[in-house]
């Protein structure tokens, strides 16, 4: 394609009406380009760089796009419209109206022709006439195309990524009152694309060094859906020292520089993201262990140990990498991680560059004590942080409650999952005390939120099976409200059906002591394999909460939203609350809503967050949920 250069014009003050002279062969010198088959932007490469920043491209439909593409064609009174994105061989279209397909070849496109010049508004008003035009880009089956306008879509940087258009099957021309409502709509359509662009870039990416965070390489793996691949988690070994010796800023210039090594393999298709301080994790998608050990593993650290340039220092920063195979070490991307995390944890062991997962000299078990030294120190120092999701009330959207999780602030990692730790808590017996520091701090929390004017939800607390098996468990409930004068509305917990199962004689002393203190009693992921109507009558309990794995499938399954049903209608001929876990779509919410549940729990309306997050949350009283923001 030929590179045609751009010149600074208002989009206000120019508008390129595109109206051929009747005689054959006559051209107006200044757009000539509008007359051949469509060019490149002078600044193509810059131009795909900023889409493919935005995240846009192949994404769901969205009714804030659509809402202003319709206003759009209804003050234009165009039967069709567009919010296009001009991709390196596609105009793919965000928002349509009256178009028929999703997508078309760039060189079909009008909209490539528009963002030539992103300052100006194009206007055709009678396509037959283009010699270069095909009337029907859509296909045969589609619409005749008689007139067009589009106004270009512009980034803070310049470059016109797509268009806001309207057209027409017959030919016609805008009014100055309709061509400049189509460009105060553009420049709204602009800044919305801006505004969730910074958004996306604040909450997905990491601020030093422009790496997606992990929450966004978790979203890029699942949305890949790879076949197989391989997944590294690589250690800057030194980092802290030269943070020591040479100061914060230039460790930081160091991991900058490593993320643009790193972007090498970005370029050829890995994914990238950072964890923490030194600490990345990549998947190489379509990677096979042998080949990629006897390839593209050593080609990684020799890259990484080469010396760093920094403030003309020459540093060299060593590195430990862990790897492991998906899906043979792990048929999830938590599973794999952890298995590159454990290889990781050897290679730092061995005092080796790195090491591969090797099931037969590591198991879960001895994962988890190697773990127990940093999780008593971490006990100790209170590492151990209480996060909160809500649960929202379906019929008004109010915060009902919030759920406390535990999660792990460890130094050097930075926010540990839960499941990377609380089966190593289990195992080497911790659980019973990290669960009680995480009540204390929830009854502290609970107080701070009333003491401050806040309408403070009530907390449910997970009881694990060593505190039910302890003797103090109630008197310390007990002494903890006691702290409250007594007041029961901070608190409720929930107990899984397995640990109910494993002691239902002791389970049933402690939980009526329980109530008896004002405090109400839920079961959680009730349906998961223990189910009776026995022990729920049997049972002192307030509420169930409907196992995710019931709720993930209720819409697009008949026999799960059957499942659902039965629940909640035994639930509530027991006279008990009804909770649904897992909550991920606005089609689940009403669902459930349809299904008389009195709550729902999920990221739909908020992941966890931290306890200073929750506070802004009750400030604004009813939850907007996250999945219609």
């Amino acid at each position: 394609m030929a590179v045609v250069q751009q010149r600074p014009f208002s989009v206000e003050a120019s508008t390129l009406m595109l109206d051929p002279p009747i005689q054959r062969g006559e051209r107006p010198a200044r757009a000539a380009w509008l007359y051949t088959a469509a060019l490149q932007p002078a600044d193509e490469p810059q131009r795909l760089a900023e889409l493919r920043g935005f995240g846009i491209l192949d994404t769901e439909p969205d009714d804030d796009y659509d809402r202003l593409l319709q206003l759009a064609t209804v003050l234009c009174g165009a039967p069709m419209g567009a919010l296009t994105l001009v991709d390196s061989q596609r105009q793919w279209y965000k928002s349509r109206v009256g178009v028929p397909v999703q997508q078309v070849a760039r060189e079909k496109s009008f909209c490539a022709h528009a963002i030539l010049e992103p300052d100006r508004v194009l206007e055709i008003p009678d396509v037959a006439r283009l010699g270069w035009a095909d009337p029907q880009p859509w296909g045969p089956q589609g619409p005749t195309l008689g007139f067009y306008a589009g106004v270009p879509l512009r980034t803070r940087d310049g470059s016109a990524i797509g268009t806001l258009c309207v057209m027409d099957s017959v030919p016609r021309r805008l009014t100055e009152l309709q061509r400049d409502g189509l460009v105060k709509i553009a420049k709204s359509v602009a800044s919305l694309l801006n505004l969730r662009r910074q958004l996306r870039i604040a909450t997905e990416t990491d601020r030093l060094t422009g790496l997606p965070n992990w929450f966004h390489f978790e979203a890029e793996f699942d949305h890949s859906k790879p076949a197989c691949g391989m997944v590294c988690f690589l250690r800057l070994k030194t980092i802290n020292q030269i943070n020591s010796a040479h100061g914060f800023r230039v460790a930081d210039a160091l991991i900058k520089q490593t993320a643009d090594r790193l972007r090498v393999f970005g370029d050829r298709g890995a994914f990238i993201g950072r964890i923490k301080r030194g600490l990345f994790v990549l998947f190489f998608p379509d990677s096979r262990p042998a080949e990629f050990a006897q390839k593209v593993a050593p080609e990684l650290a020799t890259l990484l140990n080469k010396p760093y340039d920094v403030n003309n220092l020459s540093l060299v920063c060593p590195v430990n990498l862990g790897f492991a195979a998906y899906p043979d070490n792990g048929k999830t991307l938590d599973e794999v991680v952890n298995a590159a995390d454990t290889a990781l944890q050897v290679a730092i062991e061995r005092e080796q560059p790195m090491a591969f997962f090797d099931r037969s000299v590591d198991n879960v078990r001895s994962m988890h004590f190697r773990l127990e030294p940093q999780l008593r120190r971490a006990l100790e120092k209170r590492e151990f942080v209480n996060y909160y999701q809500p649960k929202v009330e379906l019929a008004t959207g109010r915060i009902a409650g919030v759920e406390a999780l535990v999660r792990w602030m460890d130094p050097g990692r930075g926010l540990v999952p839960p499941g990377e730790f609380v089966p190593a808590l289990e195992t080497i017996g911790l659980i019973g005390e990290v669960a009680q520091t995480i009540m204390e701090r929830a009854i502290d929390d609970w107080r701070g939120w009333r003491d401050a004017g806040l309408p403070a939800p009530r907390i449910a607390v997970n009881v694990a099976a060593a505190q039910l098996r302890n003797d103090d468990f109630v008197p310390a409930l007990q002494r903890a409200l006691q702290g409250l004068q007594g007041d029961s509305s901070a608190l409720g917990i929930e107990i899984t059906e397995s640990i109910l199962i494993s002691n239902m004689e002791r389970a049933i002393e402690v939980l009526q002591q329980v109530r008896a203190l004002g405090v109400p009693v839920a079961i959680d992921d009730f349906g998961t394999g223990y189910s009776s109507l026995a022990y729920i009558v049997t049972l002192p309990i307030d509420e169930l909460k409907i196992d995710r794995a019931f709720v993930k499938k209720i819409t697009a399954d008949p026999a799960y939203e059957g499942i659902v049903r039965t629940c909640v209608s035994l639930a509530r001929g027991l006279n008990l609350k009804v909770v649904a876990e897992g909550v991920e779509t606005e089609a689940q919410a009403m669902k459930l809503r349809d299904l008389n549940c009195d709550q729902a729990q999920g990221f739909f309306y908020s992941p966890p967050v931290p306890a200073e997050q929750l506070v802004r949350m009750l400030k604004a009283g009813a939850l907007t949920p996250v999945g219609r923001a």
